[in-house]
């Protein structure tokens, strides 16, 4: 008689592979032939979802939070102002003063950049030239940690030379921040606080998940760093300070959905900040302050 479909603008609702389907449309067509009645939650519906649920005049909203608890106040950081002051760094020096009043007041922070690995490129300092993969062609993503310079579309490796393989004359350097970067950026600003990393290089075995959250829920974590996987879904009351990295990395993909995601995706993990007793606040990096993407997940 009844199907519910929790988060249903979520992606992995779609089947990648034969037969391709979504989930949502599956369970609509079955309450069609059942007579069953379909309900679709979500904190930030997709865009065909919400137009149909208003032209049916079924869409049913949820105002507040429990026990009335404020949204979260989101703040935007321009990073085009930081470079002009020439400030360094993956994290703007608000986002990395907020860091250090939640660390010192003894409170938990979530910082989200939805970029694996330490660095996106490896490039040779004199001919230019990117490592890229054998197969796809794509740039390979250099992981510090196993120290292998890896693609994320089909798993192909290769360990880092230091010189130039075209070349032989210029050495490698790494551009572009990943997760593994930010951790290891966040244990040299903050030597004393617990961080912990959670994208799918950390949550590769069958109990890092669970071992993760009860960690950052009984607060042996000061600050979570990660990927999607940190925006969605958790509930720990202790976070008060919710950091964004970079908004614009998903809102530059080549996807006609782009400005819908980044919207999704940044409303999500604001929600994570002030769910406890604490209010919570959002601090959002990004070169595109004025998107409208942006400036909607600015105001919930």
């Amino acid at each position: 008689g009844l199907f519910i479909l929790d988060e249903e603008h979520e992606s992995s609702y779609k089947q990648e592979d034969t037969p391709r389907y979504h989930t949502r449309a599956v369970a609509c067509a079955r309450a069609r032939l059942t007579g069953a009645t379909v309900l679709l939650g979500s904190a930030t519906p997709s865009i065909e979802t919400y137009y149909e649920a208003a032209q049916a005049r079924r869409l049913l909203r949820l105002p507040e939070r429990v026990h009335g608890r404020p949204m979260p106040k989101v703040e935007i950081i321009d990073m085009r102002e930081e470079l002009g002051a020439r400030h360094a760094g993956p994290f703007s020096r608000r986002l990395q003063h907020a860091l250090r009043q939640a660390v010192e007041r003894g409170e938990q922070a979530i910082l989200l950049l939805n970029r694996r690995g330490f660095a996106r490129t490896a490039q040779c300092k004199t001919c230019g030239e990117v490592e890229r993969c054998a197969r796809c062609s794509v740039p390979l993503v250099y992981h510090a940690g196993s120290r292998r310079l890896t693609c994320h579309y089909c798993n192909f490796q290769l360990e880092p030379e230091e010189l130039c393989r075209r070349c032989k004359k210029g050495y490698l350097t790494f551009r572009g921040a990943g997760t593994e970067r930010i951790e290891s950026e966040l244990h040299r600003l903050f030597p004393a606080a617990a961080i912990a990393r959670m994208d799918r290089d950390t949550m590769a075995h069958r109990d890092s998940y669970r071992r993760l959250h009860d960690a950052v829920k009984s607060r042996a974590v000061n600050v979570l760093v990660g990927t999607q996987m940190v925006a969605k879904g958790h509930d720990f009351p202790q976070v008060t300070l919710v950091g964004v990295v970079s908004a614009d990395t998903s809102l530059n993909l080549p996807d006609f959905r782009a400005g819908e995601r980044t919207f999704d995706l940044l409303t999500q993990v604001a929600g994570r900040a002030g769910r406890g007793d604490q209010p919570g606040r959002v601090v959002v990096q990004t070169f595109c302050p004025a998107h409208y993407a942006i400036q909607a997940a600015q105001e919930h």
